[in-house]
Protein backbone atom coordinates (compact mmCIF):
# COMPACT_ATOMS: atom_id res chain seq x y z
CA UNK A 1 0.00 0.00 0.00
CA UNK A 2 2.61 2.47 0.93
CA UNK A 3 4.06 2.06 -2.93
CA UNK A 4 0.81 2.78 -3.96
CA UNK A 5 0.67 5.83 -2.09
CA UNK A 6 3.74 7.09 -2.95
CA UNK A 7 3.02 6.70 -6.84
CA UNK A 8 -0.21 8.84 -6.23
CA UNK A 9 1.74 11.44 -4.21
CA UNK A 10 4.61 11.42 -7.36
CA UNK A 11 1.76 11.31 -9.77
CA UNK A 12 -0.37 14.60 -7.93
CA UNK A 13 3.09 16.50 -7.60
CA UNK A 14 4.23 16.36 -11.43
CA UNK A 15 0.71 16.77 -12.61
CA UNK A 16 -0.65 19.83 -9.92
CA UNK A 17 2.49 21.14 -7.37
CA UNK A 18 5.68 21.05 -9.72
CA UNK A 19 6.73 24.34 -9.84
CA UNK A 20 8.04 25.74 -13.41
CA UNK A 21 6.61 27.77 -16.32
CA UNK A 22 5.41 26.40 -19.55
CA UNK A 23 8.60 27.32 -21.45
CA UNK A 24 11.06 24.57 -19.26
CA UNK A 25 14.29 26.57 -19.93
CA UNK A 26 16.21 23.26 -19.25
CA UNK A 27 14.31 21.34 -21.36
CA UNK A 28 14.95 23.79 -24.65
CA UNK A 29 18.51 23.55 -24.09
CA UNK A 30 18.90 19.67 -24.00
CA UNK A 31 16.97 19.64 -27.01
CA UNK A 32 18.87 22.57 -28.84
CA UNK A 33 21.60 20.39 -28.05
CA UNK A 34 23.07 23.27 -25.51
CA UNK A 35 24.38 21.21 -22.46
CA UNK A 36 26.97 23.90 -21.70
CA UNK A 37 24.24 26.21 -20.53
CA UNK A 38 22.96 23.67 -18.25
CA UNK A 39 24.49 23.31 -14.46
CA UNK A 40 26.79 19.90 -14.29
CA UNK A 41 24.53 18.69 -11.08
CA UNK A 42 21.54 19.08 -13.13
CA UNK A 43 23.43 17.27 -16.17
CA UNK A 44 24.58 14.64 -13.90
CA UNK A 45 21.10 13.94 -12.31
CA UNK A 46 19.26 14.39 -15.62
CA UNK A 47 21.96 11.66 -16.77
CA UNK A 48 21.45 9.34 -13.55
CA UNK A 49 17.63 9.08 -14.66
CA UNK A 50 19.34 6.67 -17.63
CA UNK A 51 21.39 4.46 -14.98
CA UNK A 52 18.77 4.39 -12.38
CA UNK A 53 16.31 1.98 -15.26
CA UNK A 54 19.64 -0.19 -15.87
CA UNK A 55 20.19 -0.96 -12.46
CA UNK A 56 16.56 -1.94 -11.70
CA UNK A 57 16.81 -4.14 -15.13
CA UNK A 58 19.18 -6.09 -13.29
CA UNK A 59 18.04 -6.40 -9.89
CA UNK A 60 14.16 -6.84 -11.03
CA UNK A 61 15.25 -9.69 -14.19
CA UNK A 62 17.39 -11.52 -12.25
CA UNK A 63 15.01 -11.93 -9.66
CA UNK A 64 11.70 -12.34 -11.86
CA UNK A 65 9.64 -14.86 -9.79
CA UNK A 66 6.76 -12.68 -8.43
CA UNK A 67 3.03 -12.53 -9.30
CA UNK A 68 3.74 -10.09 -12.25
CA UNK A 69 6.38 -10.25 -14.77
CA UNK A 70 8.99 -7.68 -13.67
CA UNK A 71 10.33 -7.03 -17.49
CA UNK A 72 7.64 -4.46 -18.61
CA UNK A 73 8.20 -2.48 -15.60
CA UNK A 74 11.62 -2.45 -15.90
CA UNK A 75 11.93 -1.53 -19.39
CA UNK A 76 9.32 1.68 -19.13
CA UNK A 77 11.54 2.91 -16.11
CA UNK A 78 13.98 3.86 -19.25
CA UNK A 79 11.25 6.62 -19.78
CA UNK A 80 9.31 7.36 -17.15
CA UNK A 81 11.41 6.21 -13.91
CA UNK A 82 9.69 5.60 -10.86
CA UNK A 83 6.26 6.24 -12.74
CA UNK A 84 6.56 2.53 -14.14
CA UNK A 85 8.29 1.05 -10.87
CA UNK A 86 5.29 1.85 -8.06
CA UNK A 87 2.97 0.14 -9.38
CA UNK A 88 4.69 -3.34 -9.77
CA UNK A 89 6.25 -2.56 -6.29
CA UNK A 90 3.04 -2.03 -5.11
CA UNK A 91 0.58 -4.89 -6.80
CA UNK A 92 3.26 -6.98 -8.81
CA UNK A 93 5.48 -8.01 -6.56
CA UNK A 94 4.15 -10.95 -4.49
CA UNK A 95 5.15 -14.46 -4.05
CA UNK A 96 4.30 -17.25 -6.90
CA UNK A 97 5.28 -20.63 -7.22
CA UNK A 98 7.05 -20.33 -10.27
CA UNK A 99 10.79 -20.34 -11.83
CA UNK A 100 12.48 -17.34 -13.05
CA UNK A 101 10.74 -15.96 -16.02
CA UNK A 102 14.33 -14.35 -16.69
CA UNK A 103 15.99 -16.69 -20.09
CA UNK A 104 19.17 -18.44 -18.58
CA UNK A 105 21.40 -16.69 -21.13
CA UNK A 106 20.53 -13.08 -19.78
CA UNK A 107 20.47 -13.79 -16.08
CA UNK A 108 24.33 -15.02 -17.08
CA UNK A 109 24.68 -11.61 -18.83
CA UNK A 110 23.01 -9.45 -16.21
CA UNK A 111 24.93 -11.26 -13.49
CA UNK A 112 28.23 -11.40 -15.27
CA UNK A 113 31.45 -9.34 -14.20
CA UNK A 114 31.62 -7.60 -17.24
CA UNK A 115 27.67 -6.00 -17.47
CA UNK A 116 28.31 -5.14 -13.54
CA UNK A 117 31.57 -3.37 -14.19
CA UNK A 118 29.95 -1.93 -16.61
CA UNK A 119 27.65 -0.18 -14.82
CA UNK A 120 30.06 0.77 -12.55
CA UNK A 121 32.15 2.62 -14.80
CA UNK A 122 28.90 4.67 -16.19
CA UNK A 123 27.98 5.31 -12.89
CA UNK A 124 32.40 6.97 -12.69
CA UNK A 125 31.69 8.21 -15.91
CA UNK A 126 28.12 10.24 -15.08
CA UNK A 127 29.82 11.41 -11.58
CA UNK A 128 33.01 13.12 -13.72
CA UNK A 129 30.47 15.98 -14.29
CA UNK A 130 30.81 17.65 -11.27
CA UNK A 131 34.17 18.37 -12.39
CA UNK A 132 33.31 20.77 -14.48
CA UNK A 133 31.97 22.51 -11.25
CA UNK A 134 28.27 22.80 -9.95
CA UNK A 135 26.58 25.29 -7.72
CA UNK A 136 23.49 23.98 -5.70
CA UNK A 137 22.45 27.79 -5.63
CA UNK A 138 21.84 27.02 -9.48
CA UNK A 139 20.36 23.93 -9.23
CA UNK A 140 17.79 25.34 -6.40
CA UNK A 141 17.14 27.80 -9.81
CA UNK A 142 16.50 25.37 -11.94
CA UNK A 143 14.13 23.24 -9.80
CA UNK A 144 11.99 26.25 -9.33
CA UNK A 145 11.88 27.35 -13.18
CA UNK A 146 11.68 24.23 -14.73
CA UNK A 147 9.19 21.63 -14.30
CA UNK A 148 11.76 18.90 -15.62
CA UNK A 149 14.52 19.77 -12.92
CA UNK A 150 11.81 19.47 -10.06
CA UNK A 151 10.48 16.07 -11.42
CA UNK A 152 13.11 14.57 -12.21
CA UNK A 153 14.24 15.55 -8.51
CA UNK A 154 11.61 13.98 -7.15
CA UNK A 155 11.79 10.81 -8.96
CA UNK A 156 15.45 10.36 -8.39
CA UNK A 157 14.84 10.43 -4.58
CA UNK A 158 12.04 8.17 -5.11
CA UNK A 159 14.12 5.69 -7.44
CA UNK A 160 16.91 5.72 -4.97
CA UNK A 161 14.84 4.42 -2.23
CA UNK A 162 13.66 1.86 -4.38
CA UNK A 163 16.86 0.67 -6.03
CA UNK A 164 17.71 0.40 -1.40
CA UNK A 165 14.55 -1.64 -0.75
CA UNK A 166 15.13 -4.01 -4.22
CA UNK A 167 18.35 -5.45 -2.87
CA UNK A 168 17.12 -5.87 0.79
CA UNK A 169 14.02 -7.26 -0.42
CA UNK A 170 15.61 -9.93 -3.48
CA UNK A 171 18.99 -10.45 -1.25
CA UNK A 172 18.28 -10.56 2.06
CA UNK A 173 21.69 -13.11 3.00
CA UNK A 174 23.64 -10.41 0.91
CA UNK A 175 27.03 -9.78 2.29
CA UNK A 176 27.65 -5.46 2.74
CA UNK A 177 24.00 -4.54 1.99
CA UNK A 178 24.57 -0.98 3.97
CA UNK A 179 26.36 -0.44 0.22
CA UNK A 180 23.15 -0.21 -1.33
CA UNK A 181 22.65 3.28 -0.07
CA UNK A 182 24.97 4.81 -2.10
CA UNK A 183 22.96 6.12 -4.88
CA UNK A 184 23.32 3.71 -8.23
CA UNK A 185 26.91 2.63 -7.26
CA UNK A 186 25.62 0.74 -4.29
CA UNK A 187 23.29 -1.87 -5.42
CA UNK A 188 25.55 -3.09 -8.18
CA UNK A 189 28.67 -3.37 -5.53
CA UNK A 190 26.19 -5.64 -3.53
CA UNK A 191 25.71 -8.02 -6.72
CA UNK A 192 29.36 -7.62 -8.01
CA UNK A 193 30.68 -8.58 -4.02
CA UNK A 194 27.95 -11.25 -3.59
CA UNK A 195 29.05 -13.02 -6.90
CA UNK A 196 32.48 -12.72 -5.96
CA UNK A 197 32.03 -14.33 -2.68
CA UNK A 198 29.70 -16.96 -4.29
CA UNK A 199 32.94 -18.06 -6.87
CA UNK A 200 35.68 -18.49 -4.55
Amino acid sequence: MIFFIIWLLLIGYAVFLAPGDETDPVLSNIFSGNLGEIDPLVLAVFNSLGLFPMVFLTLLLLNDRQKWPAWPFALLSFGVGAFSLLPYFAFGDRKAERGLRTPNWLVRFLGSRFWLILLMLSWAVNGLTLLQGFSLAAYREAFFASGLVSVMTVDWFVLWGLSVYAVYRFYPEAKLKKLAWIPILGPVLVLFINKTKRNN
